[in-house]
């Protein structure tokens, strides 16, 4: 009976006890490399749990419904008729009615909603924080915000658009917490300007019969989280791959550490399958330990996360609304690519001659040119892929797995590189860095990983920028407010200037300037419209309060049509006087003003008419860059042209600018300050977190490299300890042995941001291709978090803490 080659079962039996003893035996090694391992497990679970929660449900406007039918009409009669019409065609049906109400004091609308907390299907759209639902006629809830801008509490009363309620509570939609609304009882409710019926799922004659009424139908489509678990899966992937990056650079450390132990092992018969089988049994080991341990620490993560995510998502998240298989996924994706990143490693520890390994010198590294250009080209398909895929999600797919593998393969040659331009640095720093490049395998895939979480956080951060409001999109900044003494769109035809007395305004200068005076680094500039200084007072068509016409630009009549007017130009209707003032906070000086110039604007110069003056003449115009958001004013209208068209000044506005974001209750504050002064605030339009996302994803890249880089630099310069031993018994000092510690943390950081950021750029701008443009705007602050925060913080941590020195100077580790 022949015996098994190599030993067969017996030894690999014999072989697995003693990679068993060996892990235990080196267990405060092996620790660093679980931390490592379980900090990316941790943030990989983290993050397919945030992306599979940040869609919004369907339920935020369908409730438990499957579709949704909204009316629109002024009269009410013909509401109630269609109301009546469907629910006789769809049976048991939800009605919420709506209205739009503008806040007393502010130019935000609000919506007055009619509808019954506890409907058949719209329920689910309300949930009651505090107090109570109304019940009754004169009851109303109100949002947060809402109840926040009005300072308003349980049992105070409310007033919009001449109604008033009693507050019973505050709401929200658990589905979409940007909704802002006042919730009033269907019971005594005044007649809806719209309604929406929610309904089960019709038929197609139904369907068609209330499309004959014009009525919107929207029927419930395939839930958003849907598409987030596809994505949340190639986060998966990608956590994956950056955890088999990790994983191989600690195993490499790892090998290098055992080169005398697998010579020992080779020289007593055992085969290059007997010592891989050592690696991959340290790896599974490895893998199973950071699979459990970077659950419990992700699940930690994740109830701290939820109160801190709702309002970035805009909807309430229940703990357990996990994706289970993604999860379940990722833990067995985490044990097999951890044995899978020992294998490489493994595989070279195998090859490494007898007598090489028992002198535990590390191989010679392989040239890193041709990786380089495989590289280069896998970036270059990459970037092709997801130029072509707009409509191809198997291209975009393609075109991100060809990125993600061609960062990798540069590390190796960034690395030399590096090298080779530190050679006039001391000499702490060169041997540093020649380190890193003598072991560049550990160091190129430590540095892959490095640069692979920095470029998935850049790319967020440059695709939101990109995706900033405009000045078309935008009316204000978030640290901007407007304050006008008229609550019409001032500048177009009909809005009306209030006639206020030189000593009334004078009151309201000082009440603003006290207000602007509460605000961290307020800018206040005062806004002047120019009147006819001999025009009596009218009155307003609409009835209101008599007023002022201010004077406008007008566009020429170019339809050959002799009774048709000028256009008025609405997109230059904020017309007002260039006081020094505002020309200051433009950046102009005096000499800006030519002496004919009559108007300053972003618009054509040679087709204006100043209209409101004593003779409607064409106005000379000089160029004004425009303004970066749509409600500042774009139009200037000089102190000379006031003097020749018989026009006076009159003030009509402010504009107060703050170094930070103003806040909720700095917005309350303003309203109270107009509703006292008879005045109108306009604040910035509410929006997606742009800021807070950005934040979000540059600290998210920034942990995750720092972490990766903490324990990558402290496997380094541990299995370089026989060196600092040496350096220290011939006189280095502590300065020193901090020195070759940071050098190493700051030359990983550097080269992995560069990487990070030019590939995330090269990402977006194969995406963008088509609006290269919106890559102008760079989120500077961000990216130098990322390209010189990151390395200094890297850096600097390490000098504190690598100043220790080694405990015995002739022990053998």
């Amino acid at each position: 009976m022949s015996r098994p080659r190599n030993g067969g079962l017996p030894a690999r039996r014999a072989v697995l006890r003693w990679a068993w003893r060996v892990y235990r035996r080196e267990w405060r090694q092996q620790v660093l490399v679980i931390a490592l391992l379980t900090f990316t497990v941790a943030g990989a679970l983290l993050g397919v749990s945030v992306m599979y929660n940040t869609p919004g449900s369907l339920d935020a406007r369908y409730g438990t419904a499957d579709m949704l039918i909204r009316y629109g009409a002024a009269d009410p009669q013909e509401l109630n008729s269609q109301v009546a019409s469907a629910r006789a065609q769809l049976g048991t049906v939800d009605v919420i009615g709506h209205r739009k109400a503008t806040i007393p004091g502010l130019t935000r609308p609000v919506e007055v909603r009619a509808q019954d907390p506890h409907g058949p299907y719209g329920a689910a759209m309300l949930r009651l924080v505090s107090g109570r639902y109304p019940a009754a006629a004169g009851e109303a809830a109100a949002t947060d915000e809402v109840a926040a801008l009005m300072r308003l509490r349980v049992g105070e009363q409310l007033t919009l658009a001449d109604r008033t309620w009693s507050v019973v509570g505050v709401v929200e939609n658990p589905h979409d917490l940007n909704a802002e609304f006042v919730l009033v009882s269907p019971a005594g409710a005044d007649p809806p300007e719209s309604v929406t019926i929610l309904s089960l799922g019709p038929s197609s004659r139904v369907i068609v019969d209330q499309k004959s009424t014009g009525a919107a139908i929207a029927t419930r489509e395939g839930d958003a989280r849907t598409a987030a678990a596809t994505y949340a899966f190639a986060l998966v992937v990608l956590a994956m791959f950056l955890v088999c990056l990790v994983a191989a650079s600690a195993f490499i450390t790892m090998a290098q550490r055992r080169m005398r132990q697998f010579g020992m092992l080779a020289a007593t018969g055992a085969t290059e399958r007997h010592v891989r089988l050592v690696m991959l049994a340290a790896g599974a080991l490895a893998g199973i330990a950071a699979a459990v341990f970077g659950t419990v620490v992700a699940a930690a993560l994740w109830i701290v996360a939820i109160p801190r995510l709702e309002p970035a998502v805009g909807h309430r998240i229940e703990a357990f609304s996990l994706p289970w298989w993604l999860i379940g996924a990722c833990l067995l994706l985490a044990v097999v690519t951890a044995t899978a990143a020992a294998w490489w490693p493994a595989r070279a520890a195998a090859r490494i001659p007898i007598t090489q390994a028992l002198s535990e010198r590390p191989p010679r590294p392989r040239p890193a040119r041709r990786w380089a250009v495989l590289g280069l080209l896998l970036l270059a398909a990459g970037a092709a892929c997801l130029r072509l895929g707009s409509d191809n999600a198997a291209l975009v797919v393609a075109g991100s797995a060809a990125t993600l593998a061609g960062l990798p393969l540069l590390a190796p040659l960034a690395i030399r590189g590096l090298a080779r331009a530190g050679a006039r640095l001391p000499v702490a720093a060169r041997l540093a860095l020649r380190d890193l490049a003598r072991h560049q395998a550990r160091s190129g895939a430590a540095l892959a990983a490095i640069s692979l979480g920095l470029a998935v956080a850049a790319i967020v951060v440059i695709a939101v920028a990109a995706g900033a409001p405009t000045a078309a999109e935008g009316n204000l900044s978030d640290r901007q407010l407007l304050i006008t003494v008229t609550d019409r769109a001032y500048g177009r035809v009909g809005a009306l200037i209030p006639d206020r007395t030189p000593a009334q305004i004078a009151a309201i200068d000082a009440s603003v300037g006290r207000f602007a005076a509460t605000l961290r680094g307020p800018t206040l500039v005062p806004l002047d419209a120019a009147v006819r200084a001999d025009e009596a007072v009218i009155l307003d068509s609409d009835g209101g309060p008599p007023g002022r016409l201010p004077a406008f630009l007008t566009k020429p009549n170019r339809s050959g049509d002799p009774n048709q007017a000028p256009w008025p130009l609405d997109v230059s209707a904020n017309l007002y006087v260039a006081t020094p003032e505002l020309l200051r906070y433009y950046g102009l000086g005096p000499a800006a003003i030519g002496p004919g110039t009559e108007v300053l604007t972003p618009h054509r110069a040679d087709d204006l008419s100043l209209t409101g003056g004593r003779d409607d003449t064409r106005a000379a115009s000089a160029p004004l860059r425009r303004p970066a958001y749509q409600s500042l004013p774009d139009g200037l209208l000089t102190p000379g042209a006031l003097r020749r068209h018989g026009l006076t000044a009159v003030r009509v506005g402010w504009l107060i600018e703050t170094d930070r974001p103003l806040t909720t209750a700095q917005l309350a504050a303003a309203r109270d300050l107009a509703l006292d002064n008879g005045l109108v605030v306009e604040s910035r339009d509410t929006g997606p977190p742009q800021a807070q996302i950005r934040a979000t994803a540059m600290t998210a890249g920034a942990v995750l490299a720092l972490g990766v880089l903490a324990m990558t630099v402290g496997l380094i310069r541990g299995e370089a300890a026989r060196d600092l031993r040496t350096l220290t018994a011939t006189g280095a000092n502590r300065g020193v042995r901090r020195t070759l510690a940071a050098t190493t943390a700051l030359g990983l950081a550097l080269l992995g941001a560069i990487l990070g950021v030019g590939v995330a750029y090269l990402s977006v701008a194969a995406i963008l291709a088509e609006d290269i443009g919106l890559l102008k705007r760079v989120p500077v602050v961000e990216l130098a978090v990322t390209v010189i925060g990151v390395p200094l913080v890297a850096a600097g941590a390490t000098w504190l803490l690598a100043g220790r020195e080694p405990r015995n100077l002739t022990r053998q580790p």
